[in-house]
């Protein structure tokens, strides 16, 4: 694929100090204490009652040095909510209003300028990488909106303020094998997410979508003539590619006048 680049706005929250480590590794779902300079994963922040406060790409910098970057006007949710329970940690907080460039395509990142930070992408397939910086230019073929939302749809990842919310019950975002630690030990709303784990998952999910009949958000999705799900994001032009909330326990997914919508896990790819 020839590169291209998206420009996006991204909310960056900097935390420096000898506590940094040990107190994130406390508080967020993902592993923290294995992570190596440059590494980066997708993590969530709980509620103490294990509903989402927030979800973020967190990347190691150094060893007291780690970044979180996350979508625009989230940041101050999620700065507010760990120095809430920072209590005596060594903690430096630094929220930064920066831009996202996302490279889409074979992109070497020593060609990026030194101004950048480099940063791994969550998305499960397409070769990506996305540049952080406080004023973030390339010089490559712009991506539409349109195209970026089209592969966003089909190789990449939901987002938290649009496919799912504040709030939401993490293991309903099919989000747990990129973004949680089964075996971390103790975190900040641990119980919640092994709980329903345990009894095999949310009652609904959210999924890829495909259909070459015309689909629309917020439109209802049908399993044996019962309501079974919702379409959340979905393209403007065939084939019709996007997200649904689904119930987990159906098959057979079809709209109201009984079109077939082939539906797939976010591990999945649609090509």
């Amino acid at each position: 694929m020839t590169p291209m680049s998206f420009t996006s706005k991204r909310d960056v929250l900097t935390l420096d100090g000898p506590d940094t480590e040990t107190y994130l590794h406390g508080q967020i779902s993902q592993n923290v204490d294995d992570m190596v300079d440059g590494e980066s994963r997708l993590s969530f922040l709980l509620e103490p009652k294990g509903n989402l406060e927030s979800c973020f790409r967190i990347t190691r910098l150094g060893q007291e040095h780690y970044l979180l970057d996350t979508e625009p006007g989230h940041g101050s949710l999620l700065l507010a909510s760990l120095e809430r329970f920072k209590l005596r940690s060594k903690i430096e907080f630094v929220l930064h209003d920066w831009q996202m460039v996302s490279v889409l395509g074979d992109y070497e990142t020593s060609n990026a300028s030194s101004a950048f930070l480099s940063v791994e992408s969550p998305w499960p397939a397409l070769q990506h990488v996305d540049l952080l910086a406080e004023n973030a230019t390339v010089d490559l073929p712009v991506c539409s909106y349109e195209e970026y939302e089209r592969l966003r749809f089909s190789h990449g990842l939901p987002v938290i303020g649009r496919e799912f919310d504040v709030g939401a019950i993490p293991n309903e975002t099919d989000l747990l094998g990129l973004a949680v630690s089964f075996d971390k030990g103790c975190y900040r709303g641990q119980e919640l997410v092994e709980r329903i784990a345990a009894r095999k998952g949310g009652r609904r999910l959210l999924r890829r979508i495909r259909s070459d009949v015309t689909l629309s958000p917020k439109q209802n999705l049908f399993s044996q003539d019962k309501e079974a799900g919702e379409v959340l994001a979905i393209t403007l032009t065939p084939p019709y590619v996007g997200f649904a909330s689904v119930l987990s326990d159906v098959e057979g997914i079809k709209n109201e006048e009984g079109a077939d919508i082939e539906v797939f896990a976010l591990n999945e790819v649609i090509q």
